[in-house]
């Protein structure tokens, strides 16, 4: 991977954390006044982000919770060898999901749709440079879902 291909890709990486991690600082936030609907706007699922990666394990409910713990791990890794916080991370949603027999967890980050983005290019670069990552998906609120798969 030549040097300004890596930079970019580290550069969008920290983006999107950073990004995302203001996500969870905002909805951290009380609301300032009256009663807790006052002043918000209702979530929608249009403004929902959808991420799903695939491993190349097979799913079984015997090895899902290792599984999950080894796919966490190994995006946290990446994230680390790019400079990228995982912080933002751990706070999304996730869940052990079967995709065609193989183990995939299902990510969920709510009203992240202005970010879609960067959470597409963070998949593209994890699916391409690990190993354990066979693929992945990404869908931005009532889009059509982006399939990814290995450059050849």
């Amino acid at each position: 991977m030549s040097f300004s291909l890596k930079f970019t890709t580290g550069v969008a990486l920290v983006a999107l954390l950073a990004s995302l991690s203001l996500v969870d600082y905002a909805e951290a936030c009380a609301p300032t006044s009256g009663n807790s609907t006052s002043g918000r706007k209702k979530r929608s699922v249009e403004e929902d982000v959808s991420v799903v990666v695939m491993s190349n394990e097979d799913f079984a409910l015997e090895t899902n919770a290792a599984n999950m713990v080894k796919v966490e791990q190994k995006l946290k890794e990446f994230a680390d060898r790019e400079g990228i916080s995982f912080r933002a991370l751990q706070h999304m949603s996730k869940s052990a999901e079967n995709v065609g027999g193989k183990f995939g967890v299902h990510f969920e980050i709510a009203g992240a749709f202005d970010r879609c983005a960067r959470v597409l290019q963070f998949i593209q670069a994890a699916v391409n440079s690990l190993p354990e990552i066979s693929s992945g998906t990404v869908k931005c609120g009532a889009f059509d879902a982006v399939y990814v798969t290995k450059k050849q």
